[in-house]
């Protein structure tokens, strides 16, 4: 791609619970990347993280999952015109025993090259994509399937990284097995106790932002959302009343009604509880009232850093 100025990328980002397509316009100078344009965003469930093994080996039906739904986001990136297509996994695939068998299918099949990055790597390029629309200090949280990533800092520095082994699927096989939630109490608090380092954080000058599904779901069925609209979504305010408001009407009816809750996915009903208890214990913790969803994550950080 070095001598193209400005190119169509893809990026797809293979998680413990979806898998996402993002094409953009890409500006270069010199060294320098940018997007540009954003042309498309595609997000499809996986629930990858269902299909793992005791062993932590994936499933062969996992990985035919997101195998098919990668060839079908290379033969829309193809429709775009896209001149380089790069693929990144996380929390799921680093800790499967068969990671590299997995990786090998998706290449062979589709023609993708996909990296396996550490939570560690996976925050930093979090980080990279939502920062830069904020001036000062920023707690970022992206709450995934299988791990959380809290990160404070600012556009020039980060002053604080942690990856940490809780996710909104994670916490539903652990604690809410079988549709029962009993066991809400018990996870908040065992959330708590393995994030407590984060309140050495509270009493720093910082803007708290959330990025990712279980966030933006949340916005969505505060405000009722019968066709997602991703603008009104960017930028909005979700104080810890509403997102106890939504963790009630979640826990106030059992699955399949869950799942015609206007504003939540259906494939999302499955998470919305731990993934929204998660939210909730990172709140209480760094003892803030309201968080900022932000549209801008790993799939914006990927593009100009991987």
């Amino acid at each position: 791609m070095d001598n193209k100025k400005n190119y169509i990328k893809g990026v797809i980002d293979i998680g413990t619970n979806s898998c996402r397509l993002f094409l953009a316009e890409i500006e270069k100078k010199g060294t320098e990347i940018s997007i540009k344009k954003k042309l498309y965003k595609e997000t499809q469930i996986t629930r990858l993280g269902k299909y793992i093994n005791p062993d932590s080996s994936i499933q062969a039906e996992g990985m035919k999952i997101v195998t098919e739904i990668i060839k079908k986001y290379v033969k829309t990136a193809k429709e775009y015109k896209t001149n380089e297509i790069i693929g990144f996994a996380t929390s799921a695939t680093r800790e499967a025993l068969n990671r590299d068998i997995f990786l090998k299918k998706i290449f062979d099949e589709t023609g993708v090259s996909v990296k396996c990055i550490s939570g560690e790597e996976e925050a930093h390029i979090t980080f990279a994509g939502a920062v830069t629309e904020f001036s000062d200090d920023i707690v970022l949280f992206d709450i995934g399937g299988g791990s959380t990533e809290i990160i404070l800092g600012n556009k020039n520095k980060i002053e604080y990284l942690k990856s940490f082994k809780a996710g909104a699927v994670r916490e539903s096989e652990t604690f809410f097995k079988n549709d029962n939630y009993s066991r809400k109490d018990e996870c908040m608090k065992n959330l708590k106790e393995r994030m407590k380092e984060i309140s050495q954080l509270k009493d720093k000058n910082f803007t708290l932002v959330g990025v990712a599904g279980t966030i933006t779901t949340n916005v969505s069925v505060k405000e009722k959302m019968v066709h997602y609209d991703s603008s009104k979504v960017h930028g909005y305010k979700l104080t810890k009343e509403d997102l106890e408001n939504n963790l009630n009407k979640f826990l106030s009816v059992n699955l399949e009604e869950r799942k015609k809750i206007t504003g939540l996915q259906p494939q999302r009903a499955e998470t919305a509880i731990s993934g929204t208890i998660i939210i909730l214990a990172i709140m209480e913790l760094l003892n803030k009232e309201e968080v900022i969803v932000s549209e801008c994550d790993n799939l914006e950080g990927a593009m100009v850093n991987l």
